[in-house]
């Protein structure tokens, strides 16, 4: 009877022990600029304790008869080994079911995510989009980006962009942990496709590595080109990812190493994917999403920054400007050259010739002041502070972006009509 109790034990110690190593931390991207890429591969990210022959079983039905071998790294700050696998060759427009892990280490959920449609595709998708999920005050564990999350989750998202300041201290490996744990409830079923924003970089304008995220961004994600500055394409739409490093900061030392001055590696790559895209009779819509706003209200407006960039927005016709840094919501009249066009419907866009500039902060970060209804170019702010997360729907020549609070209020919404 002994015998049999302690082996009762055992077996019961070895299930928990397995519970407490599954994969964490689980992630979906896409790590490559091939224009069909979304269409026809996927990145699957996570954590665990242990180092074993991971994998990820995968395929278009619960059986999972396929698997791809997986790759990691120690990570010595976290300790933890981060593992990815890259899955190849597969269907458009396909539901793939999944799970990550190993038989030593245990297995994750059984999840699911449907890969992009064809390349210059009408059908219409949908995308989460999100910004300043930083662990500061109000949301020291993520509690406020955890309540976003359950909303988000509502909705039949293929894919997020995240607009920056993802964590507080880019720093520090904890609040990336958590960060992850937090968002893995939407993160395991649609790709998270981020761009850096001032707290996630080096902010130190002496050092090498300034304006740059630090070691640990590099370790988490897998994402295309330099992880930081990139682009993909999803059904018919270009979506543009750049990184505003430490614009804020630039402006105030009155330093020139501005990221994306004109002549700069990183200008002449936007000008040339932009140039692309724009010359692609596949592609409809292009959408860039940074980090600093090129139009917004007080403190967080950064003139360099715009002067930068805004020039090439109107040289390739972009559709759609997204940001964070500022913690509200603002949606601006479509601009070009830096002049407002009039709007007549103020919920709806028709063949503007311009872009139409939006802040879409906070998932996280604590809200922010109010003010800017008076700006020339403003056609809505909130007049209460809240966080917010929007949804936008893309079909064909029309774009409707929607945003909600936490509470699943909807507080505005557009019509981009081509």
């Amino acid at each position: 009877m002994q015998k049999y109790l302690i082996l009762f034990i055992l077996v019961v110690l070895g299930n928990v022990t397995a519970s407490f190593a599954q994969p964490q931390q689980i992630h979906l991207s896409w790590n490559s600029s091939e224009k069909n890429a979304a269409a026809n591969t996927m990145v699957v990210t996570w954590a665990s304790e242990n180092q074993t022959q991971s994998r990820v079983k995968y395929g278009t039905d619960k059986k999972l008869n396929l698997a791809q071998p997986a790759i990691n790294k120690f990570l010595a700050d976290g300790k933890m080994y981060i593992y990815h696998a890259s899955l190849n060759n597969l269907k458009a427009n396909t539901t793939y079911f999944y799970q990550c892990g190993s038989d030593q280490d245990g297995w994750s959920d059984v999840y699911s995510f449907k890969t992009a449609p064809p390349l210059g595709s009408q059908k219409e998708f949908i995308v989460g989009a999100w910004g300043d999920t930083q662990d500061n005050e109000f949301n020291t564990q993520f509690e406020k980006t955890d309540a976003i999350v359950q909303q988000m989750r509502k909705y039949p998202v293929q894919f997020t962009i995240h607009m920056g300041d993802i964590v507080n201290t880019g720093s520090l490996v904890p609040s990336w942990q958590r960060l992850f744990q937090t968002t893995q409830p939407i993160n395991v079923i649609a790709p998270f496709m981020p761009v850096p924003g001032n707290h996630d970089v080096n902010n130190e304008l002496d050092e090498s590595g300034f304006q740059e995220p630090f070691p640990i961004f590099y370790d988490l994600f897998n994402l295309p080109g330099k992880d930081t500055d990139y682009s993909f394409n999803y059904g018919n739409t270009h979506f543009v990812a750049i990184n505003s490093g430490h614009a804020k900061g630039v402006e105030e030392a009155k330093q020139t190493n501005w990221r994306y001055a004109k002549g700069s590696a990183e200008y002449q790559w936007l000008e040339a994917d932009l140039a692309k895209a724009r010359q692609d009779k596949n592609i409809t819509w292009i959408v860039i999403y940074m980090h600093h706003p090129l139009y917004s209200f007080g403190w967080s407006h950064v003139k360099g920054w715009q002067e930068h960039i805004t020039p090439l927005l109107d040289k390739y016709k972009v559709d759609l400007a997204l940001a964070g840094h500022r913690h509200v919501y603002e949606r601006h009249k479509a601009i070009r050259a830096n002049q407002v066009i009039p709007l007549t419907n103020k919920h709806v866009y028709k063949n503007p010739n311009g872009t139409v500039y939006i802040t879409n902060g906070t998932a996280g970060g604590s809200p922010q002041g109010l003010g800017g209804s008076n700006m020339p170019s403003m056609v809505f702010t909130s007049s209460a502070k809240m966080y917010n997360f929007a949804i936008m729907k893309i079909q064909g020549r029309r774009i409707m972006y929607e945003v909600y609070n936490e509470n699943n209020e909807k507080i505005d919404y557009f019509e981009l009509l081509k």
